[in-house]
């Protein structure tokens, strides 16, 4: 099938599907949220007859209204992890503990009797077990929603099928140490996951994802609609989907917007963009889905992002009226390394924690600094970093990669091998060794949303030489004043927490050249000139802005702001 007819059949059944749910809103948030006549009944005639067989566990099925009656059963119970769904599916197992006090338990399904006012937060991240930042967000976020309120509950829609809601927590507290209390999470197990998987579109990626998560979406508000629409991933078009189907709050945590005006103007400059029928094609559908994506924001009630950039996009893009920043936990308390105090001691090294693909422009790094190095050779007084290259290969094209780098670096350019080290797949322990002994942090990545591993360099101790660019520029190697503890504007050689570079091979180099920022090259010159007290004082100065900024504590003091500040909530189905 021709790409055009493609587009266009993604696009009718996307807009007849929306189209229909906009239809029945008026209907569906009843449907999902009230049970089905004499439900109670049932549930203390099973739980009664349970009590008179041994081991026997009442299990029901409520067909059309399971999910509404899994919420009044969450909203009763005891433990409310007991009602997911991932062992009994589309049937409801009444847990132990209720069972155990079945009286109170049923007097609580009726709201008047509860002396509590229980709300369910849901939070939308079909991949919660990936073990990412994203997923780091979603945890802290899960964390301090529950500590803010002990009655509570959270709701966790993934298509993580192949584990267990006790198992996802274990691996929460080993590679997080959040401790998240497991009795008020509820998981809740889809099966169209796939549908949002892109491999399951390898053509029209962007609409064919949107189309599948509005399908999720319902499936996740069908089997539990919960009173708040948290969404942590970046699926927009679930947006409209909680607004029509339930009638809750939307709250949405952006990482960065799936498209952007930069990706257009970016594609239209591209070389050849005016006689490319293929090219415009694309330049179509993009502008027919960044339409699209703007409309998703019209239901969002508060949106929250990652960093300026993400947020100066989103404020583009979206019409909302509450969007706000807030910075991704990074644990930089837990980054911290005791200094002796005995003065400069770290070696005279570099290293660049990323993920070893071409967009983080490992060779841009490799290049530079084979042209620093031929200073060096021509009997200058200058002391070249050692670089160490820090990151993970997840697949054989990473790891080709690899080896195409060290081509590039011991071939090519001739760097001497004890000059350059390349460290893949390490262990956590070793790689916070290498932050703890060495002097600076590289980033070269062009307009990095946020920049992680940048922060892991700050509270580290490591001096950041970062592109000027996004999250790094704009959020985290800012000027920062050290008596005051806090941003300035002005940023000077009493104020810096790090050094800026651009690169001709920018996409956008040639709008901000007039900017004059040097290049990495020479910033790995300037930087051997540094002495190390003047190394000392920006490492401390760099430390101190990123502890206040980028720590868990302050994730989670604007993170309950922003559950402060909701609209209230319809308590009519409570």
């Amino acid at each position: 099938m021709p790409t055009f007819e493609i587009i266009s059949t993604l696009l009718l059944v996307l807009a007849g599907t929306l189209f229909l749910l906009r239809v029945l809103s008026g209907f569906l948030p009843h449907f999902v949220r009230t049970p089905s006549v004499k439900w109670r009944k049932r549930v203390n005639d099973a739980i009664k007859a349970a009590e008179k067989a041994t081991n026997k566990i009442p299990v029901l099925d409520f067909g059309w209204k399971t999910g509404s009656v899994r919420r009044q059963m969450i909203l009763a119970s005891l433990k409310p992890s007991d009602y997911s769904n991932k062992t009994y599916g589309s049937k409801i197992a009444v847990g132990t503990q209720d069972r155990q006090n079945r009286e109170e338990f049923v007097n609580r399904m009726v709201a008047s009797e509860r002396a509590y006012k229980r709300i369910i937060y849901g939070f939308f991240h079909p991949y919660c077990d990936a073990g990412g930042g994203g997923e780091k967000v979603l945890w802290k976020a899960v964390e301090t929603t529950l500590q803010r309120d002990p009655e509570c509950v959270t709701v966790i829609y993934t298509g993580d099928y192949e584990t267990s809601g006790e198992e996802i927590l274990s691996k929460v507290s080993e590679r997080f140490g959040y401790k998240i209390q497991g009795s008020r999470v509820v998981f809740i197990f889809l099966k169209t996951r796939r549908y949002v998987d892109p491999k399951t579109w390898p053509k029209l990626t962007l609409l064919g994802q949107a189309l599948g998560s509005v399908i999720l979406a319902v499936e996740a508000l069908y089997k539990l609609s919960p009173d708040v629409w948290c969404e942590t991933m970046g699926y927009p078009f679930t947006y409209p989907i909680a607004k029509w189907v339930a009638r809750i709050p939307v709250i949405t945590y952006t990482h960065y917007p799936i498209i952007s005006s930069d990706m257009l103007d970016k594609l239209v400059h591209m070389r050849g963009y005016h006689s490319s029928i293929k090219l415009r094609l694309k330049s179509l559908y993009w502008k027919i889905f960044l339409f699209l994506y703007r409309g998703t924001g019209t239901y969002v009630d508060i949106a929250s992002t990652n960093s300026t950039w993400t947020q100066n996009h989103i404020k583009k893009i979206w019409p909302v009226s509450d969007s706000r920043i807030i910075y991704p936990p990074c644990s930089t308390e837990n980054l911290v390394f005791k200094e002796d105090g005995s003065g400069w001691s770290r070696e005279n090294q570099a290293v660049i924690i990323a993920q070893f693909r071409p967009e983080k422009r490992h060779s841009l790094i490799i290049s530079s600094y084979a042209s620093a190095l031929e200073e060096q050779e021509l009997g200058k007084s200058v002391s070249l970093p050692k670089l160490v290259f820090i990151g993970s290969t997840r697949t054989a094209e990473d790891r080709q990669y690899v080896e195409e780098l060290k081509t590039l670096c011991f071939e090519k350019y001739a760097i001497p091998k004890d000059l350059v080290e390349f460290k893949t797949d390490c262990e956590y322990n070793i790689m916070k060794d290498y932050l703890r002994k060495s002097t600076y942090g590289i980033n070269a990545m062009w307009n990095e949303h946020f920049g992680i591993s940048v922060v892991e360099y700050a509270a580290s101790g490591l001096i950041p030489l970062v592109h000027a660019s996004a999250g790094p520029l704009l959020d985290i190697v800012v000027p920062w004043d050290s008596k005051m503890n806090r941003q300035v504007s002005d940023y000077n050689d009493s104020t810096r927490t790090g050094f800026f570079f651009k690169d001709p091979s920018d996409p956008d180099f040639a709008k901000q050249k007039s900017k004059n920022y040097k290049t990495l090259r020479d910033i790995f010159l300037q930087v051997t000139t540094l002495s190390d007290e003047e190394k000392h004082v920006i490492s401390k100065r760099t430390k101190k802005c990123v502890l206040s900024k980028f720590s868990d504590e302050t994730f989670s003091v604007k993170w309950n702001r922003m559950l402060e500040d909701l609209p209230e909530i319809d308590s009519s189905h409570q």
